[in-house]
């Protein structure tokens, strides 16, 4: 039975011809072997001259006895050493975390059945109690087996559905760049594009309207108006997502960025000459404008630097100031935003804000080149 166990462990299940045959041959062999023995085996051949008599015997011939009992020897070897290279073969063909499963049912099913074995060869009462205490290990070896199956399988699930929770989050996060880059055309080759042929509609009224003030100063008043708009919708369309980010790259983008920036920024970026992956870029670029943005609302400081280099793999973001420091990432929608579109690429953000100290953010999202 400890055989047909281990041979099933751990689907409880005989899944092929082989493991069927060797089940069906250890219920032979384990009863029956040494039973062709007692037929020529008296009380002294058989090591116990107390005993009482063998109901068995048929004619009591020591040579028999002996030869019946080594070829009874002779099949618990040979299926001993069979199912030794079945299991071998089994544990080669399975991966890591099965191993872990039928590793301590292998080896003490294996131990058992070598005791038994020895013990049935005539090793003596020794080999016999090694063998009682190996079988009464046996079901904790199962229980052993199980528990890490099912601690295995938890893992595998829980890993399969933290991937599948990463690849949801990282669609969602490249869908949302995908209609930011949309928004941004729409903006430029139409609301833009229109209020650029009203700005020059504007003007050509203003060259017929001379000589009548009024209407000059209305015209003026208007293509102002106009000029304003223009120039506002230009800044929504960079925050919704710049073209140049889309055009030419990270690094000409975030000098855009930093000459627009209320404070000098020294911008230090070393990307290599080829482009990154786009949510890659996205990210890096929204981390940087959101960190100046925080820079130029709270931070009352006179400078930052923006440093931006690859790294065993990894875009490495870091953003500085000398202003008053005191940041909280857990108080800021916008830090928490950037949190979670670097942790949808399996990044980290990182900010350190000593009161009166200034602050460091830092980001850091892997490459998958």
């Amino acid at each position: 039975m400890f055989l047909h166990l281990g041979l099933s462990f751990p689907t409880g299940r005989l899944s092929t011809a082989i493991d069927r045959a060797l089940a069906v041959a250890g219920y032979v062999i384990f009863p029956l072997a040494f039973v062709p023995a007692l037929l020529f085996a008296g009380p002294r051949e058989l090591g116990c001259d107390g005993c009482p008599t063998n109901l068995l015997l048929v004619d009591r011939d020591p040579g028999l006895a002996g030869a019946a009992t080594a070829f009874g020897a002779l099949l618990y070897v040979v299926l001993f050493t069979v199912v030794l290279a079945r299991a071998i073969q089994r544990w080669r063909a399975t991966g890591p975390f099965e191993r872990l499963q039928i590793t301590p049912v292998y080896v003490c099913a294996l131990l058992t059945f070598l005791l038994v074995t020895v013990a049935r060869a005539g090793a003596g009462e020794a080999a016999w109690w090694a063998a009682f205490i190996s079988t009464g290990l046996m079901p904790f070896a199962f229980l052993g087996g199980l528990l890490r199956s099912h601690v295995s399988h938890l893992d595998a699930e829980l890993r399969e559905r933290l991937e599948e929770l990463r690849a949801s989050r990282a669609r969602l996060v490249e869908a949302g760049d995908a209609e930011r880059r949309r928004l941004e055309r729409d903006l430029h080759d139409g609301a833009q594009a229109r209020l650029v042929s009203l700005s020059m509609l504007l003007a050509g009224a203003r060259i017929r309207a001379k000589g009548d003030a009024d209407l000059e100063g209305l015209l003026d008043q208007a293509r102002d108006e106009l000029q304003t708009s223009l120039a506002e919708l230009r800044e929504l369309a960079r925050g919704i997502h710049p073209a140049v980010l889309t055009d030419r790259g990270l690094e000409p983008a975030l000098r855009a960025l930093a000459e627009r920036a209320p404070v000098p920024v020294d911008l230090r970026a070393d990307t290599e000459a080829e482009r990154l992956p786009g949510p890659v870029e996205a990210a890096a670029y929204f981390v940087v404008s959101e960190a100046l943005q925080n820079v130029a609302k709270y931070a009352h400081a006179t400078g930052a630097s923006v440093t931006v280099r690859r790294s065993r793999g990894r875009v490495v973001v870091d953003i500085a100031d000398d202003g008053v420091g005191g940041a909280d990432a857990a108080r800021g929608s916008g830090l928490r935003g950037l949190a979670d579109r670097v942790a949808a690429l399996d990044g980290t953000i990182a900010v350190d804000s000593p009161p009166g100290r200034g602050t460091r953010l830092r980001a850091e999202i892997p490459v998958n080149a």
